[in-house]
């Protein structure tokens, strides 16, 4: 068969030949591509750790030819393009000047991975997320991970699969553009605390609330927990902190629901010493223990209502499992059962079972002491606490599913942003989905918009007093106690346009049990996860963002207005006057709140209306419903004409 021999001495040669002419042929071939792509470096794709490539089968240039692991030779058929699209790339072949891609934008496990045709779609825009060493190269499109078949095995095409953090899916990717911010921002360096924060609440003077559980560093798993909390007030504006371990109120206080009442004081209830409630003064800073819950609980979620009250559902974490019913508490009432408000009602399709499947409602009060349920399952409820309860139907959640570990945040009057989460606690790969929620007018209105550039499950969502939205932290598959497949780049939603733009990165994974507050400058305090142990992910700090608004384009901080004069408190329904500087143009109050497990149900944004007074002054009115100003304490702000905010003043509305 001379044809044959001849056929693959031919081959071996060209092979041969390749290998010394590729210096010289790469910049003939980098010639022959786009720009974006011609100003880019090509490298080998490399399953971390081995000596095998992601490699187009035969050397093809043909659209869907097969990718698999190969032995590394530095043929251009191994070597890729990574082009920046936005948080995402696009990964091109410099054989065949084709892209990776999930053939036929197979959404389940076992996809094969193809070279076809760039067409700009997400089965073609990969993120690259960091683990082991090397990244996670996950689909746009369906979340999952490209895989190997093993660390030594060749010739196996390359298919995606649920992301794990495995050696088959943790690859070295180089030659990586440099992707700069969209907006600038900047990050404090991390600051030091005794614990690790996994739950947080403004205080009115501006500092912060944080707490662990029965220790610093881990907690106790125990149906009987020690009885005592590890304790920490930071102060934002010089980086110190204070630690106290609390004991007198014989509460372990992991995991709890968490409010910020009327009054300014912050209410704990449940977690791991189930009934227990607690209640810290600012004023005094003390603690005292509050009356007992009648439902056991841990991870349900609560809330201030309009009327005072603080209404609560949900969290089998702790305490046995199911019948975690709607539960009121009343100041000088106690608790009592909201009977027809079934736990039923919130439950996800969880893998783990009710379990999981109550955790963390989102839930927002509205007027006459009424509560709208918008996730974290999929199906939304209206709540009426008043005596035994009643709920009443929503809708679903746009298109989006249930988003465990998601959060929603209320950004203007009646108005909620939804985002990420995952479809079951654990083990689950999240999503990038954004939805918007309008409960303005008495009915949920949604809205599906273009998504995140990242998913995310365990991030933390903070509105700002322009009404942007800040998006921190997170991990594209939700693995408790993890940094994999992390996400370090936070994202800023903007109203005016319903996308999406990238901030710079921050230090430190925040994943499971971080949290993410407002401060009282207008900054975002970002900080936590872990609380394991000795193990890699317990991170005992907390980074400060400097959102965009605050800074100008090449950087450098930007002139703020200020506020000269505020009253200390205000009542709703009535006018106050404040005096500020002249370029003020837009005046927000920003609810003080609490964070744990992703969830903040206190948090929201009422944009207010004033006039000008003839010496300069500002009336600022105070809207009457208590459904849209829950009675607490506020950050007011004052923004000049580019958004720019001032340092707050806090007011008590009543």
């Amino acid at each position: 068969m001379p044809g044959i021999r001849s056929t693959r001495h031919a081959r071996g040669l060209l092979v041969r030949r390749m290998r010394l002419l590729l210096p010289i042929a790469l910049p003939l071939i980098l010639a022959g591509l786009s720009p974006a792509v011609r100003a880019q470096t090509s490298a080998p794709i490399t399953l971390n750790g081995t000596s095998l490539c992601a490699d187009v089968s035969g050397q093809s240039v043909t659209p869907g030819a097969p990718v698999i692991s190969w032995a590394c030779w530095g043929g251009p058929n191994q070597q890729w393009l990574p082009v920046a699209t936005g948080a995402r790339y696009k990964l091109i072949n410099l054989n065949s000047d084709l892209c990776l891609d999930v053939s036929g934008q197979a959404m389940d496990a076992g996809g094969p991975i193809i070279q076809w045709t760039c067409n700009g779609g997400l089965n073609q825009a990969f993120s690259l997320t960091p683990q082991g060493g090397g990244y996670a190269i996950v689909a746009g499109h369906s979340g999952l991970c490209v895989s190997a078949s093993s660390t030594t095995s060749q010739g196996v095409q390359l298919t995606q699969q649920a992301c794990n953090g495995s050696a088959t899916q943790t690859w070295k990717v180089s030659g990586l553009p440099t992707q700069k911010p969209t907006l600038p921002s900047k990050w404090s360096a991390p600051m030091t605390l005794p614990i690790v924060p996994v739950q947080a609440a403004n205080l009115p003077n501006g500092n912060v609330l944080f707490w662990s559980a029965d220790s610093a560093l881990d907690f106790t798993n125990s149906s009987n927990p020690p009885g005592r909390t590890y304790t920490t007030i930071f102060n934002p504006s010089t980086g110190s902190s204070r630690q106290v371990i609390v004991s007198n109120t014989g509460h372990d206080m992991f995991c709890p629901g968490i409010v910020n009442l009327p009054d300014g004081r912050i209410l704990v209830t449940g977690g791991l010493t189930t009934q227990a409630t607690s209640i810290y003064s600012p004023s005094t800073g003390a603690w005292s223990p509050g009356d007992r819950m009648k439902i056991p609980r841990g991870y349900q979620g609560s809330v201030t209502l309009s009327n005072g009250n603080v209404f609560q559902v949900g969290g089998s974490w702790s305490g046995g499992v199911g019948g975690k019913n709607g539960e009121t508490w009343s100041p000088g009432q106690g608790w009592q059962i909201n009977g027809a408000i079934l736990d039923d009602y919130i439950l996800t399709h969880d893998n783990a079972g009710i379990f999981r499947a109550d955790n963390h409602a989102w839930m927002f009060a509205v007027g006459n002491g009424r509560v709208f349920h918008a996730g974290p399952s999929r199906a939304m409820h209206w709540f009426d606490t008043a005596g035994n309860g009643s709920v009443t139907a929503a809708g679903n959640r746009g298109s989006d599913n249930d988003a465990m570990n998601g959060n929603a945040v209320m950004y203007d009057i009646g108005k909620i942003l939804a985002v990420g989460g995952a479809p079951s606690y654990d083990q689950s790969q999240a999503t990038s989905n954004a939805t918007l929620i309008d409960i303005s007018n008495g009915n949920a209105v949604t809205q599906t918009i273009a998504p995140m550039s990242y998913q995310r499950a365990f991030g933390n969502s903070v509105v700002l007093p322009n009404g942007q939205v800040v998006v921190v932290g997170g991990q594209t598959f939700a693995a408790p106690f993890s940094d994999d497949n992390a996400i370090l780049t936070p994202e800023l939603w903007d109203p005016a346009t319903n996308a999406f733009s990238l901030l710079v990165r921050q230090a430190v994974p925040r994943t499971y049990h971080s949290v993410a507050l407002l401060l009282n400058d207008g900054r975002v305090l970002s900080g936590g996860g872990g609380l394991c142990g000795g193990c890699a992910t317990n991170h005992t700090d907390v980074e400060i963002l400097t959102p965009p608004y605050l800074l100008n384009a090449d950087g450098s901080a930007a002139s703020r207005p200020s506020l000269s004069s505020v009253p200390s408190d205000a009542q709703l329904g009535t006018t106050i006057v404040v005096t500020a500087s002249r370029s003020v143009r837009a005046f927000a109050l920003m609810r003080s709140s609490s964070v744990t497990h992703s969830l903040n149900n206190e948090q929201r944004r009422v944009p207010l209306t004033f006039t000008v007074g003839t010496a300069g002054e500002f009336h600022l009115r105070i809207p009457s419903d208590p459904g849209v100003v829950v009675p607490g304490y506020y950050m007011l702000f004052a923004l000049n004409s580019s958004g720019v905010p001032s340092v707050s003043r806090v007011l008590l509305v009543h």
